[in-house]
């Protein structure tokens, strides 16, 4: 019988439990709950790593790049984050951190350990620690209190370590000063372009079409392919053979009364004069200047939505400056303070954020409340439901798997449990396109199994399937004729990014020469433009971003400058001449020191923690399982 952790892995509420438990240092990964498993997949001075931890780790990381990325995340993102390696890593420099902890003769006393799992919100009701939601949390991911506590005092361990060796990073006032000018200096540049795509005449010919083609074969080859027939099981399927008690709900309550908080909200709308981060004190002040005349407009009964129509430079603008309703914390710190201090009806005065100039009217007002049971009793219901019918699905999944033994068990054991046995067609890494948003995740699955293999359970967009590879294609380059339109499209673009090279070359060439900006521009039949004042890391006027050309740009310390040669950017070669370099606002860097020093610091910090682990690294006994990587 699969154990019950196994069971519970497919559950959304068990895994939001677990992130939200272990509580981590940027090292940590997940936390190092030790089995007596004895296979490696590491060992650092003579301490196994298991395979179990590399697999949580793993995990863990997969868990928070699905966060952050949704459906988008895919086999060839995860190969391309290194995910692998990156959970690896962490469990070695957590290793490492907590031998040389003891080394040091680091301690962490009982009653440290205590107060950090106190604090701890998921622990918590009505803000004050709950032993019995602390025991009941456990005991859902199948921990006992001494498990969690013994990792706890591993977790406060290396964080005490660590703040010993991050107590070396210091920033000083002309550290940060130097930062605050090379972030905002502003140069405007002169510029020509050439670009490829206007290089429409060039047509390649069918013999230079099948020379590029036996050149670059291995550009075209064929994604290796699978085919693959899975059985799911689906909890909406189950729904009619479970119930949920009275008891259940007034528990599940209990038990999570944060979920039933509403924070305090603001419906407002506003009035956005920009401002440039770089701009000076005169702009600063104009921008000011109509941003007060507009809020006396408002005060004066002209109809807000209106006057954010015509003067907002904001992206609401169309809106009536209307932003709904949000939370303080969905805002910039200034805006958000202002908003959440005023009455429903009020218009402000001027508030200043890095955007620029605001005015702000707000609506409404709907002040923080906790939700009653009874209010809350169709949601508990709906989760509980969900979670009883994702279990019963998964305890079917379970005994279809375990009755399966030969490559026929699938087929025959679907006939058994009445359910349809599905086929796919072939389908590359990307995955079958029937599965929707969870084809990446289906694909990584059958790629991962031998033809005729029945997986374990996977849980793919909260179902559960058993797939079973049916036959694998192997990649292959195919004939010219399949993909002649592809490769003339290639070549086409290789030839006119060739030409338009060979072009910009000529005229930095007639620019050594003696030849004028202007005259040399003419002589080529492109045109001179200017882009305006611009930040190093701010959008380019006209071109947008494009990191090459602000990298150039910046290079060019004396108005006249030209750049050393084309500087290859999105759109394609650029030649650069700098017609103006502007120094920020002396008075800016008090307004931003702060902020721009802890920054800094931070910075600062995780390069001394990480330096200090690779110097320890390096001199420690690391031994690593490539099967495992591969």
């Amino acid at each position: 019988m699969l154990n019950v952790m196994r069971r519970q892995a497919g559950s959304w509420m068990i895994k939001v439990i677990l992130f939200a438990i272990v509580i981590v240092f940027v090292f940590w990964g997940v936390g190092s709950f030790r089995t007596p498993e004895a296979t490696r997949v590491a060992v650092v001075n003579d301490e196994i790593i298991s395979v179990a931890e590399y697999r949580r780790a793993y995990n863990n990381l997969i868990d928070q790049y699905r966060q952050r990325f949704g459906s988008s995340l895919n086999d060839g993102m995860i190969e391309m984050l290194n995910v692998k390696n990156q959970a690896l890593n962490q469990l070695i420099d957590r290793t490492i951190l907590l031998q040389e902890a003891k080394k040091l003769d680091l301690r962490v006393s009982d009653a440290e350990v205590a107060e950090s799992i106190v604090r701890t919100a998921i622990f918590q009701n009505n803000g004050s620690f709950d032993n019995r939601r602390y025991q009941e949390i456990l005991a859902q991911v199948h921990l006992t209190p001494e498990e969690f506590e013994a990792d706890q005092k591993n977790v406060l361990l290396g964080e005490k370590l660590t703040r010993i060796i991050m107590g070396a990073a210091k920033v000083s006032e002309a550290e940060a000063r130097q930062w605050y000018d090379w972030q905002n200096t502003s140069v405007n540049v002169d510029y020509v372009l050439f670009e490829p795509a206007g290089y429409s005449d060039i047509k390649p010919s069918a013999e230079e079409i099948a020379a590029y083609f036996a050149a670059q074969k291995e550009n075209y080859k064929t994604d290796p392919m699978v085919k693959a027939r899975y059985v799911v099981f689906d909890p909406d399927a189950y729904k009619d053979q479970v119930k949920v008690d009275e008891d259940e709900i007034t528990d599940y309550y209990d038990s999570n009364l944060n979920e039933f908080k509403n924070e305090k909200s603001v419906e407002a709308r506003h009035i956005l004069i920009k401002l440039d981060p770089a701009a000076n004190e005169e702009a600063d002040l104009a921008a000011k200047t109509r941003a007060e005349e507009i809020s006396k407009m408002a005060k004066g009964g002209q109809d807000f939505a209106e006057l954010a129509k015509t003067y907002s430079e904001g992206p609401t603008k169309d809106r009536g400056g209307y932003l709904g309703k949000f939370q303080q914390s969905q805002m910039v710190k200034p805006f958000a303070d202002k908003a959440f201090s005023m009455a429903a009806g009020e218009i402000s005065e001027p508030i200043k954020t890095q955007f620029g100039w605001h005015v702000i009217k707000v609506e409404s007002v709907e002040e923080a409340s906790t939700r009653t049971i009874e209010q809350s009793r169709e949601q508990i219901i709906e989760t509980l439901i969900l979670r009883k019918t994702r279990n019963l699905a998964y305890d079917k999944a379970e005994q279809f798997y375990e009755r399966c033994f030969e490559k026929d068990d699938l087929v025959n054991n679907a006939k058994t449990f009445e359910l349809a046995v599905m086929e796919t067609g072939a389908f590359s890494r990307r995955g079958p396109d029937a599965l929707g948003s969870d084809k990446g995740t289906f694909a990584t699955a059958a790629f991962a199994l031998q033809t005729d293999e029945i997986g374990d359970i996977q849980e793919i967009g909260g179902r559960y399937y058993l797939i079973q590879p049916t036959e694998t294609i192997d990649a292959a380059i195919p004939e010219l004729e399949a993909v002649k339109a592809r490769v003339e499209d290639d070549l086409t673009k290789k030839m006119q990014t060739d030409k338009a090279r060979e072009d910009a070359e000529a005229m930095s060439a007639n620019l050594r020469a003696g030849k004028t900006f202007n005259e040399s521009a003419a002589g080529h039949g492109v045109d001179v433009k200017q882009t305006g004042l611009f930040t190093r890391n701010a959008a380019i006027p006209e071109i947008g971003s494009d990191p090459k050309f602000a990298e150039a740009a910046f290079q060019l310390s004396s108005s006249g400058n030209t750049s050393g040669g084309p500087v290859q950017g999105s759109a394609g070669f650029y030649l650069l001449r700098l017609s103006e370099r502007k120094s920020p606002a002396a008075d800016g860097f008090e307004t931003e020191k702060d902020g721009i020093s802890d920054m800094l610091l931070r910075q600062k910090q995780r390069t001394v923690i990480q330096d200090w682990i690779d110097s320890r690294k390096s001199n420690s006994q690391v031994t690593i399982e490539k099967t495992y990587l591969e």
